[in-house]
């Protein structure tokens, strides 16, 4: 078994937070983090546990019309029978709450068959969804993990083959193997990706497959913080509770963290994730300008490659201006390059928050994430808007100058970008206290997406544009 470092802080540790958790002073809809399966049993029965989830934004039954047009494009798409390939409570709470702009994700689109491989794609589904698991494994996103779980049983890997993913990691490849234990780092610790970790991979695969997994697995954390954050339940129709061999019954995993102390049969939330305290002024300072004088650990498109690449949709750019370097290495897959670039540059500069909130979000995101290229973005776009270095830097105490309502949400940001595992019912009915649901959803929608542009830009080692 591949050996993944475990969290091991006394039991004590956990039950404190569990209590705090369950405060009845925190207010009635507070609840509990969701439980951290240990087992492939107790993955099973968590996965369809969830069916019963209540969503925390308003999410109705599906229409007769919806459930019909579903089952239509199911049919059309020859996937498995139900609605798994057609309604998914994901995409509902995405054309219920979120702006009509913004509701075009990072996702690239799987061919409709999962059996049939797109020609376009580097690395085949069943690879791809074998890091989405593994991403939402360590994130303890039961939504995302439940459909994950489908799609490679319709990608003909056995039950067998997904029990391993929890740490049985021998049975795989050497190329396999890097690529799962770099899933796993950027996903729970995207602050200590260094030249190793590229490397390690660079041994296995070439600059773009480097590339497509890096950008694969910043889109899969992009999507657990969407789902489980705002409580998505699974559909009623998917059943997970099916026959386990018994070699996997009581495995331990290894993947998801959890304590390691923890006495058989004892259940605990996830403990909270291990992040340092944030840097003075003066250290970001420091890291900032290291930034911008290093060079990318990925090659970028040169800029007439890149604005070809882009097409028409180049006019989403200034024209004069070069483009920037997340937009060059964003340009890097040829295939989904331009639609991922102009929906960040959207995301940017449409939306219903107001624009100092939106950059606010993301320079906390980038800072608990040590995305120093994210963060540089952050800071120019918050200068556009008139603050001072100080002003900006005042945003990390998340009180000094700020509404209620925005110390709320970066209070927020920084929970879901470090400890999404810890999302309670709480942190949402909270935000809801100072905006409207459309408004809730876009603000995680937009720290959801920071942590996709942190994970992808720092991984890459951007140089920040001076």
């Amino acid at each position: 078994m591949l050996k993944v470092r475990l969290f091991a802080p006394l039991l004590v540790a956990i039950a404190s937070v569990v209590v705090a958790a369950d405060d009845p002073a925190a207010g009635p809809d507070a609840g509990k983090p969701k439980n951290v399966p240990t087992t492939r049993e107790e993955v099973k029965a968590a996965l369809n546990a969830l069916r019963h989830r209540e969503p925390r934004l308003p999410l109705p039954p599906p229409t007769a019309e919806e459930i019909k047009a579903a089952r239509e494009r199911a049919a059309a798409g020859g996937g498995a029978a139900g609605l798994g390939n057609g309604l998914v409570n994901n995409g509902r709470m995405r054309a219920l709450h979120l702006p009509e702009e913004l509701r075009t994700n990072t996702n690239v689109r799987p061919p409709a068959n999962p059996r049939e491989r797109d020609p376009n794609q580097v690395f085949d589904y069943a690879f791809a969804t074998e890091l989405f698991w593994i991403v939402s494994r360590v994130n303890n996103c039961h939504y995302c993990l439940g459909h994950q779980e489908h799609k490679l049983l319709s990608a003909g890997l056995d039950d067998d083959r997904i029990a391993a993913l929890d740490g049985d990691w021998s049975q795989f490849t050497a190329p396999e193997q890097a690529a799962f234990a770099f899933t796993r780092k950027l996903t729970f610790e995207p602050h200590r990706i260094n030249d190793e970790d590229i490397n390690r991979l660079k041994a296995h695969f070439s600059d773009l497959q480097v590339f497509e997994i890096i950008s694969l697995v910043a889109r899969y954390n992009s999507t657990n913080r969407w789902t489980d954050s705002l409580g998505i339940p699974q559909e009623d129709h998917r059943e997970f509770q099916t026959p386990t061999n018994p070699k996997y019954q009581k495995f331990v995993t290894s993947v998801a963290p959890i304590d390691a102390q923890r006495p058989q049969g004892v259940s605990a939330p996830a403990l909270p994730a291990e992040r340092p305290a944030l840097e003075s002024r003066s250290e970001v300072e420091a890291a900032l300008a290291r930034a911008a004088k290093r060079t990318s650990r990925l090659p970028l498109p040169e800029e007439d490659a890149a604005r070809t690449t882009l097409g028409e949709a180049v006019a989403s750019f200034p024209g004069s201006a070069p483009l920037p370097n997340w937009a060059r290495l964003m340009l890097s897959n040829p295939k989904a390059g331009a639609g991922n670039a102009v929906a960040y540059q959207v995301l940017v500069e449409k939306g219903r928050l107001n624009p100092r909130l939106k950059a606010q979000i993301a320079w906390v995101a980038a800072r608990n994430d040590r995305a120093w290229y994210a963060l540089g973005q952050a800071r120019q776009r918050l200068r556009a808007l008139g603050l001072s270095d100080s002003e900006i830097y005042s945003i990390d105490e998340a009180k000094d100058g700020l509404t209620a309502g925005e110390q709320q949400t970066l209070k927020f940001a920084r929970k879901l970008t470090v400890e999404p595992q810890w999302i309670v019912d709480a942190d949402i009915a909270n935000l809801r206290k100072f905006f409207s649901d459309s408004e809730v959803a876009e603000i995680v929608h937009r720290v959801t997406m920071a942590n996709y542009f942190d994970r992808l830009t720092e991984a890459a080692g951007l140089p920040l544009e001076e």
